[in-house]
C-alpha cells in the first residue's frame, strides 16, 4: 500500500469540515504559571499551537477561564488577522477540561471538533487525519489509545456528545473521559501509527521546564 493512502492523505487533503477546540485551562503548576501565556523562546506555546492547526480547519475556537479572556485577547490582537480565531469562556470556572470541551461544543460552526491542549506544539497533520478517517456512522468520538492508555486530549469530538459532557458536569465530573461510557467512542489503536516518523510527539504536551527545553532544542535527551 502506498504510505500516503496509509495516513488519508490520499483523496483526503485541504481543509476539514470540523473546528480546532484549544483548551486553555489550568494553572501549570509543574512549570510555575499559566501554559496558556507561556513563551516558547520569542513565540508564544499557544501561537506554536495555531500555526499548526489553524491550516486545517474551518474555524479555531480557544476555551478559556474567565479570568484568562482579557489577557488572552490582548495578546492574540496582533495575529487575528492571520487566523479565524474565535474565543470562548467557561460559564463556571474550576471545572477543568471537561468545562471547556462543553463549552467548545455549544459554540461550533462545524459538527466535529479536534481537541488539543494549549501544550501541545507538536501536532501532526498525519495523525489528525488517521483519527479523521476512523469515523463511522456510528461514532460519537474518535480517540487513540497508545500503551493501552486513551488519548482524551488529542481527540474527535462530535457535538453529538454534548449532552452527555452536560451531565457528567453536572455529577461534578472534570475529566474528559468521564462521558466516554455515554457515547460511542471509535478507538484507534496504536497499530494505526507507527509507521509515521514520530507519532508520539503528536501526543505530547509541554508539563515541566525540560519539556519546553526540548521542544526549544529538539536534540536534547
Amino acid at each position: 500500500m502506498d504510505p500516503k493512502a496509509k495516513t488519508g492523505l490520499i483523496g483526503g487533503s485541504g481543509i476539514l469540515p470540523a473546528s480546532a477546540v484549544i483548551l486553555g485551562g489550568g494553572r501549570g503548576r509543574r512549570m510555575g504559571g499559566n501554559k496558556l501565556f507561556l513563551a516558547a523562546g520569542e513565540t508564544l506555546l499557544i501561537e506554536r499551537v495555531l500555526s499548526r492547526v489553524t491550516p486545517w480547519f474551518s474555524e479555531v475556537l480557544i476555551a478559556v477561564g474567565p479570568e484568562d479572556e482579557a489577557p488572552l485577547e490582548i495578546l492574540l490582537a496582533p495575529i487575528r488577522d492571520r487566523w479565524p480565531l474565535r474565543v470562548v469562556v467557561d460559564e463556571t470556572p474550576g471545572r477543568g477540561p471537561l468545562e471547556g470541551l462543553s463549552r467548545a461544543l455549544g459554540s461550533l460552526r462545524t459538527d466535529w471538533a479536534f481537541a488539543i491542549g494549549c501544550d501541545m506544539p507538536l501536532v501532526q497533520e498525519a495523525v489528525l487525519r488517521i483519527l479523521w478517517n476512523a469515523r463511522t456512522p456510528e461514532s460519537d468520538a474518535v480517540c487513540a489509545r497508545l500503551d493501552g492508555f486513551l488519548e482524551p486530549l488529542h481527540a474527535l469530538y462530535s457535538t453529538s456528545c454534548l449532552p452527555a459532557a452536560r451531565r457528567a458536569l453536572a455529577r461534578g465530573e472534570r475529566r474528559l473521559k468521564s462521558f466516554y461510557d455515554e457515547v460511542k467512542v471509535t478507538v484507534v489503536e496504536e497499530e494505526s501509527f507507527r509507521f509515521l516518523p514520530g507519532y508520539r510527539r503528536s501526543f505530547g504536551g509541554v508539563n515541566t521546564p525540560e519539556d519546553l527545553l526540548r521542544l526549544l532544542n529538539p536534540r536534547l535527551p
